[in-house]
């Protein structure tokens, strides 16, 4: 039995379920799409479900904009772009509650490339983006 859990005080690995969020073009409102961690969202929202995030865009580029990093500590998501032709910037709401680029790594995802952004409860991180 592993005693991970004992020692991160019954933490799990990922804070968040695993399942997917999947993020369609009827989700934009003007190529922009916020990702929400609240159970309710508005139009150019979308709830998190899960930590996997699948984006199908509109024929436009668009902007994924990740949630808040004061409600982010800890939180891991694994965004794949699916769309075939354009790009998907990533971005996120900063402490001062302006939408900024991501810290370290390009926040830009081009078409069917994967990204794993992480938060540190200050900053969302981008690792390297990986191809599909």
């Amino acid at each position: 039995m592993s005693m991970i859990p004992e020692m991160s005080g019954g933490r799990t690995v990922f804070p968040m379920n695993l399942g997917v969020t999947n993020v369609a073009a009827t989700d934009f409102a003007s190529n922009v799409c916020k990702l929400t961690i609240s159970p309710t969202s508005t139009a150019g929202e979308k709830q998190i479900t899960g930590a996997i995030v699948t984006v199908t865009g509109s024929a436009a580029d668009d902007d994924l904009v990740l949630p808040p990093v004061g409600q982010s500590k800890g939180l891991m998501l694994i965004i794949i772009n699916l769309h075939n032709e354009n790009h998907l910037e990533i971005k996120y709401v900063n402490s001062s509650g302006s939408v900024a680029e991501l810290f370290l790594g390009n926040s830009d995802l081009e078409d069917e490339e994967i990204s794993i952004c992480v938060c540190d409860g200050v900053y969302w991180y981008n690792g390297n983006s990986l191809s599909t």
